[in-house]
């Protein structure tokens, strides 16, 4: 009996754990996508600062299609081996690749005719030559021991994590056979920065050339880098194995005797190798001005700002002192609230949506009036309103209506208008109700406008009017410019898609949508502004402007 409860559990353990292990088996499986595995580069350098930059990046699709990437970032300007570029994969596949030139500094390296690789890992290779002398990546410098050849260079920096990456640099420098001892090493005065050996693996051989000689090769690796890393190298060697011209001083004010002195683009590099600071693209001259505007910022402008407050603190204690106070007895001035709205004034020259805004009609009608016109004139078609309002522009130019060919124009081309556009149409609306109304009496505005359009916020019929015109729902009459069927079907249609117009201007100026708020803003600014300012302006300024008028102004206060 315990034998089979046992296997019973085991039973239902086992119907719930394996279903759940085959669908992590799918899930893997399924997932798409390509990332880079490594990247290894070869530098071959010529005696005469001239090199050939070799690439081979490994790259692991999974159920995606792979064309290719960009490649930018590079040092100097190269000129590729086109007919020499191709990418090759597990099986032994190769596919020829097109390089196409972007800009200088960036070029699209993809599989040629359209091809794609769909699943496995594939291997980039290809390569281009370079002046690195003339990009100043290697120089001489001098050396109390005799000047050295300098080699400052790095590959280019990856968006992907690799799992590793390897640069080998070959030196014009013959060696004696096929292993490096360290007395050889020595012998060609090989020496690399601190930081090159902390963060790199390395390894000394020798390759042949075409002649049989055995030259230096340094290889240089690194297991996980991360994304973006910056894989800088720099190393230096005995500058009889080069033909260089140019020349970096000793230091920073030494002069170039003999040879022209190479440019350097990333001066900190002297006093900072390898670190985030030497990455900066600074030049010596521009490192002076730097510097100097630093000094003058933080130094002098501060030391003058301090002797001229002293000064005029100076003038205003002596000032105080001949004050005469009229009395003893202070009264608190009184606040008068001012405007400048006129009483009585109509402003007349309001467009049909700034009126609806300012009498407080609500958006969603609004837009159903501007789509309605714009249909009527032919400017749109409206394809569906529901799941989704959904146009289609016309041949017809929209209306001399400024907010309707807002409207217009931002109609996406899948004939879409985001809530983000229809809350600008309505903020511009409001924006320029405010430039129109700013002196105007709101009251008498709004009464003049709800008699144009016959406008009634109640939802009882008025005296005399046809009840059959008359929307019981939201309390106003169709013939609010021409609110008609067409118009109230669309503004029903879009009530579940826009949700931040279905009310009035005055509540959704106070919504997120509408946080600039540029509706009649300035009635209480107004009124604190010229009050305040006109009682304190009179209670402080006769005591206090002989004394500290020309010490705080002069002082920059």
């Amino acid at each position: 009996m315990k034998s089979k409860a046992s296997n019973g559990r085991s039973g239902r353990f086992l119907r719930i754990v394996i279903p759940f292990i085959l669908l992590l088996m799918m899930s893997g499986t399924l997932q798409a996508g390509f990332r880079m595995k490594w990247v290894e580069v070869s530098v071959v350098l010529d005696a005469d600062g001239k090199a050939r930059v070799s690439y081979a990046v490994r790259w692991d699709c999974k159920n995606a299609d792979l064309h290719g990437f960009y490649f930018e970032g590079f040092a100097g300007r190269p000129v590729f081996d086109v007919s020499n570029a191709y990418a090759e994969d597990e099986s032994g596949r190769r596919y020829p690749l097109t390089i196409r030139f972007m800009n200088s500094r960036k070029y699209d390296i993809i599989l040629a005719e359209g091809q794609a690789f769909h699943n496995g890992e594939i291997t980039y290779f290809f390569r281009y030559d370079t002046d690195l002398e003339a990009s100043a990546n290697v120089t001489q410098t001098p050396h109390e021991e005799g000047n050295l050849t300098v080699f400052n260079w790095a590959p280019v920096q990856w968006e992907d994590a690799l799992e590793h990456e390897t640069v080998t640099v070959i030196y014009p420098v013959i060696m004696g056979g096929a292993t490096v001892t360290d007395a050889e090493l020595e012998s060609v005065r090989f020496m690399t920065e601190k930081y090159v050996n902390e963060r790199y693996m390395i390894d000394y051989s020798t390759v042949n050339n075409d002649a049989g000689q055995q030259y230096l090769a340094v290889r240089f690796h690194r297991e996980n880098p991360g994304r973006r890393y910056h894989f800088q190298i720099q190393t230096y060697v005995d500058a009889t194995f080069f033909r260089l011209i140019t020349m970096a001083p000793g230091s920073i004010l030494d002069e170039v005797v003999g040879a022209r002195q190479a440019e350097e683009k990333y001066i900190l590099n002297r006093f900072f190798p390898g670190s985030m600071l030497s990455r900066l693209r600074i030049s010596l001259n521009m490192l002076a001005v730097l510097a100097g505007g630093f000094v003058f910022l933080f130094v002098l402008m501060p030391v003058m700002i301090m002797a001229r407050k002293h000064q005029s603190m100076l003038i205003a204690r002596e000032g105080i002192d001949r004050i005469k106070w009229e009395g003893n007895e202070w009264i608190p001035p009184k606040l008068q609230v001012g405007s400048f709205r006129k009483t009585g004034k109509v402003e007349k020259s309001l467009d049909y949506l700034e009126a609806g805004l300012l009498l407080d009609v609500p958006l969603l009608t609004l837009l159903g009036v501007m789509l309605a016109n714009l249909e009527k004139s032919g400017a749109v078609t409206v394809e569906s309103l529901t799941p989704e309002l959904r146009l289609r522009k016309g041949a017809q130019a929209a209306s001399g209506n400024a907010y309707e060919q807002m409207l217009l124009a931002s109609i996406r081309d899948d004939g879409v208008i985001s809530e983000a556009s229809l809350n600008s149409v309505f903020q511009s609306a409001g924006s320029g109700l405010e430039q129109k109304t700013w002196d105007a009496d709101l009251d008498a505005t709004k009464a003049h406008y709800r008699k144009k359009y016959r406008y009634e916020e109640s939802k009882l019929p008025v005296d005399g009017a046809d009840v059959t015109h008359r929307d019981h729902e939201s309390g106003y009459h169709r013939n609010w410019y021409h609110y008609d069927s067409r118009a109230r079907e669309i503004s029903r249609g879009c009530t579940p898609q826009f949700r931040s117009i279905q009310q009035g201007f005055s509540d959704f100026r106070t919504t997120p949508a509408c946080y600039e708020g540029p509706f009649m803003q300035n009635v209480c600014h107004d009124a604190c502004h010229s009050a305040c300012h006109s009682a304190c302006h009179s209670a402080c300024h006769s005591a206090c402007h002989g004394a500290c008028h020309g010490a705080c102004v002069s002082s920059g206060h």
